[in-house]
């Protein structure tokens, strides 16, 4: 099941985040789970929440094994469980420890299938892409609080990551899911209708016989060697 996005036109717009991917990928080559998290707490805006200094001798003592073998669903809810215990959570979201999950499955040679990085902006991706709403809703405001729904999610990303390249499909939706987030007017989430209207505009001005999808790069540089 592939995704209905264009994975290689939207991973590529990531390049704007060149510095921030940098460091992700220096970040995911440390063996250790709390050194990942200790270079990555502030690039995940954890930090303003969970003071880094507060989480490290939780991660520091972490069985990671106990969760990441589990359903996603299941992993997420017991690691957020802990975390409430231990006083460094109170509420019931659940990107804290979703990302401590993919953490915990990534590495060199690959970011997480099972666990892809969850936040806002790729759960409306994944809620437009796979009509999650009715046409008269809207996207929501913040990643679901609910770890079914969280699994749901998990799964659907590792069966339609059909080239084995998690990281550009996690940036993929990463754009995707903030470029129709900021097709909002107002203080509310944006209508599903607009986001539909747009893109069917879009998809229709791609396809017409000019000769170039997106630029004419083939004249501009023409252009430049006159």
């Amino acid at each position: 099941m592939n995704a209905p996005l264009n994975i290689d036109y939207w991973s590529s717009l990531y390049r704007v985040y060149e510095e921030d991917n940098e460091q992700y990928e220096n970040a995911i080559q440390e063996a250790e789970l709390v050194e990942k998290a200790r270079q990555l707490w502030k690039w995940k805006d954890l930090s303003r929440s969970i003071p880094f200094e507060n989480i490290a001798p939780i991660l520091s003592e972490l069985d990671t094994e106990r969760y990441v073998e589990k359903f996603p669903e299941v992993a997420v809810q017991e690691l957020l469980t802990h975390l409430q215990d231990e006083k460094i959570i109170k509420g019931d979201g659940l990107v804290t420890p979703a990302f401590i999950l993919h953490l915990a499955t990534s590495g060199p040679n690959s970011s997480s299938k099972k666990f892809p990085i969850y936040d806002r902006r790729v759960w409306n991706a994944y809620v437009y892409l796979w009509r999650l709403r009715g046409k008269d809703d809207r996207l929501y405001r913040s990643a679901s609080t609910s770890p079914d729904k969280y699994g749901d999610f998990c799964r659907t990303f590792a069966d339609s990551c059909q080239d084995n390249c998690p990281r550009r499909y996690e940036q993929a939706l990463f754009m995707f899911g903030g470029y129709i987030m900021d097709l909002a007017t107002g203080d509310s989430p944006t209508e599903i209708n607009t986001i539909d209207d747009i893109i069917s505009d879009q998809e229709l001005a791609l396809q017409a016989p000019k000769g170039y999808s997106m630029v004419d790069i083939g004249r501009i540089k023409n252009q430049g060697d006159c």
